[in-house]
């Protein structure tokens, strides 16, 4: 085997055991809500977004909640502080 082979060889020993110990999905990264909102995102395990199953909120108070799967399909929330209640933005 040539030196150049050898070192192929290797670069591609490497790749595929970089791409198996990688993660298999990025963190999700949260930002925060807006001053003087409450905001969040509600996750569903259905297209027509009937059957909740998680969500990552932050309260007026700056409290997260941050509960369930959140996976699946999601709706991003968020309403003024005092308002009449969440809704889609």
């Amino acid at each position: 085997m040539t030196s150049r082979m050898r070192r192929l060889a290797v670069v591609a020993v490497l790749g595929i055991g970089a791409a198996l110990l990688a993660p298999t999905a990025p963190a999700q990264a949260y930002g925060a809500c807006a001053a003087g909102t409450m905001c969040g995102w509600l996750y569903y395990s259905d297209a027509a977004r009937t059957h909740q199953q998680g969500g990552h909120t932050t309260n007026c108070q700056g409290v997260v909640l941050d509960w369930g799967i959140k996976s699946g399909y999601s709706t991003f929330i968020s309403q003024g502080c005092g308002g009449d209640g969440p809704g889609p933005v």
